[in-house]
């Protein structure tokens, strides 16, 4: 596969991901630069505490469900990625392995060089003078000691359904907590667990392009003279076992029970014994979310439910997935300033649910989504600042928890 065909592939999953995220790419004469940030925060990862932050002049503070204000702004805040309290502790900084409480207040601080978020009571951690990884508990002490590389020799990820996916001279396993493995490295790219199934590359070598805003492309596997094809994916248990004997040419993770597969160029979805349940037929398709998953036809989103059968028909320009019972969508896309006019929220049955529209809305997050509200005569919300503005957290009924003033 050629370098200007990877570029191509690149650009064009660029174009399916505008709306909430800031998207940089730069291509100079042989390589690819590509950033990405959202434009508007909120809890992410499915196990997040309910916790949520606001930012003014540069600082970040918090708020609980209630709006009930934590610590007022006083962390720097890097970015609308991550800033995720995860089992009672904040990793601040740039990844520096020091953690703050829900008051705001540094309770580790032991001199780490990094620090990643906590996930199941662990966090990956690295020494100052140290170059191998380990595992921390909330008390900051090593309880997994750390053994294992950095890149480019190897590289480690956080504790997703049980086990750890740790890279070992270019092969994946897993780790349980132990931190022996119970999966030896052998496969020649992976995924965490989720519902105990994993994503795998088993055969190579390929070209494994990766999914998201910035995709990952690279060759896996032993370099061959010749022609490189894409890399095909499988599934694989606890045990380590591979489940589905079919290679699929895209795969995401398991949820409620299915995982989004396309065949050729199209997605479908199977369970988890790799049988089809949803025949492929959508030119996109992204895991079930709160019963329903979103597809594309074309350049429009709708929602299906388990059976395949659309529950909202295709219809937006844009739209995230269902939590709470609403999703986020929109169908105003002005081409003129590149940005979408205004984002609003639905119910299961396509109905507007709430009757306010806003300049950026997020998905909700344990009952509290993150919003942007559209200029007023009174103040009016910089178009070519996303940071600045009028911001709110709002109830799924759409009663405002906690508004505030964002600036840099």
């Amino acid at each position: 596969m050629k370098v200007y065909s990877i570029r191509k592939r690149l650009i064009k999953s660029l174009r399916l991901v505008t709306g909430l995220l800031l998207i940089t790419l730069i291509i100079t004469r042989g390589s690819t630069a590509c950033e990405w940030d959202y434009l508007i925060w909120i809890n992410h990862s499915k196990s997040a505490d309910p916790l949520y932050r606001f930012v003014q002049k540069g600082k970040a503070g918090y708020i609980d469900q209630a709006g009930n204000i934590l610590f007022r702004p006083k962390l720097n805040a890097y970015g609308n990625y991550g800033g995720e309290f995860h089992d009672g502790l904040l990793e601040v900084g740039v990844s520096d392995g020091k953690y703050a409480d829900i008051s705001g207040t540094l309770v580790i601080d032991k001199g780490f060089y990094r620090g990643w978020d906590f996930s199941e009571g662990l966090a990956v951690a690295m020494r100052k003078d140290g170059e191998k990884w380990g595992y921390i508990d909330r008390a900051g002490k090593f309880v997994i000691s750390p053994r294992f590389d950095t890149y480019p020799k190897g590289y480690v990820h956080s504790f997703s359904d049980g086990l750890a996916m740790i890279e070992v001279a270019k092969k994946y396993g897993y780790i349980d907590h132990t931190g022996e493995f119970v999966i030896q490295p052998r496969f020649l790219h992976a995924t965490d667990f989720n519902e105990g199934m994993a994503r795998v590359v088993v055969e190579g070598p390929c070209v494994y392009i990766g999914n998201g805003p910035c995709p990952d492309v690279r060759m896996v596997g032993e370099s061959a003279q010749g022609k490189v094809s894409a890399c095909k994916f499988a599934f694989i248990d606890k045990s380590g076992s591979i489940v589905t004997i079919q290679r699929y040419d895209y795969a995401k993770e398991f949820s409620e029970g299915l995982a989004p597969v396309k065949i050729g160029e199209k997605w479908g979805y199977i369970d988890k014994q790799g049988r089809t349940v949803i025949p492929p037929r959508f030119d996109e398709a992204e895991r079930f979310s709160d019963g329903l998953a979103r597809v594309r036809q074309g350049d429009l989103y709708g929602y299906v439910d388990h059976k395949g059968e659309y529950a909202v028909q295709p219809q937006y320009k844009y739209a995230d997935d269902f939590s709470d019972g609403l999703a986020v969508v929109s169908s105003s896309w002005s081409q003129q300033e590149f940005r979408y006019e205004y984002f609003y929220y639905i119910d299961k049955q396509g109905n507007q649910a709430i009757e306010e529209k806003f300049a950026l809305a997020s998905p909700f997050f344990k009952g509290v989504a993150h919003v942007k509200l559209m200029p007023d005569k009174k103040r009016s919300n910089t178009k070519g600042n996303s940071a600045e503005g009028v911001f709110a957290y709002i109830s799924t009924t759409g009663a405002r928890i906690f508004t505030y003033w964002g600036e840099r």
